[in-house]
């Protein structure tokens, strides 16, 4: 009798607990079909097969959990990549690529941020950029894909044809002045890198390319 009375409580527990579960998932994901809706599993992005990439009715989405805190205005509208890192003076900045600016800009007080310098070469459209620290400096490395001929600053590699690209290394140590370093090009892949990945591997920095052929 006592391992049957053992077996209905431990049953009922089971029941109890996993109707907790289903309960706390339908708070957290939240009703799907109510605008207003504030939950942390919103997507603001179209995944899946059915996404166009071409599509910018499907680019321009928001989430509805992100609070606002403030606001620049930059130089050239639109973005590609965003990192925030702290630097060696104890402040934080973001460091935002986007279509030929990059953009340096101190988030240490989210309300009250402020852009520090501005990296810009009129005709490259800069889609990646990876933040390090080498020997006491600070550098960011860019993927750059030239839009038009005949304007890129620095002039490397062959710039007659639009799609060829270099990686390039930008100091940014004195962020009021972010300045060209060294570039790579890459004459053997002219469809040019995708992405860029840093790894430090025995005490030296190494960049991994990623490209649509390799």
């Amino acid at each position: 009798m006592e391992t049957a009375k053992g077996l209905i409580i431990a049953g009922l527990l089971f029941v109890a607990s996993a109707s907790l579960g289903i309960v706390a998932m339908m708070d957290m994901t939240g009703d799907i079909d109510d605008p207003d809706s504030k939950s942390w599993t919103d997507d603001p992005l179209f995944q899946g097969d059915e996404h166009d990439h071409r599509e910018t009715t499907q680019h321009n989405m928001s989430s509805s959990n992100i609070e606002y805190m403030d606001f620049n205005a930059l130089t050239t509208p639109g973005n590609a990549e965003v990192q925030v890192m702290p630097a060696p003076d104890g402040r934080v900045y973001a460091y935002q690529a986007g279509w030929n600016d990059v953009h340096i800009t101190d988030v240490t007080d989210p309300t009250n941020t402020t852009v520090m310098g501005v990296y810009h070469d009129p005709n490259t459209q800069v889609l990646d950029v990876k933040y390090i620290e080498y020997n006491g400096n600070e550098f960011l490395i860019l993927q750059n894909q030239l839009v038009d001929t005949g304007y890129a600053d620095p002039n490397v590699g062959n710039w007659d044809d639009p799609v060829q690209v270099s990686v390039t290394l930008i100091d940014v140590t004195d962020k009021t002045n972010p300045h060209y370093v060294d570039s790579w090009y890459d004459a053997d892949h002219p469809s040019g890198p995708h992405n860029l990945y840093t790894q430090m591997i025995d005490e030296e920095w190494y960049i991994l390319v990623a490209n649509p052929d390799y």
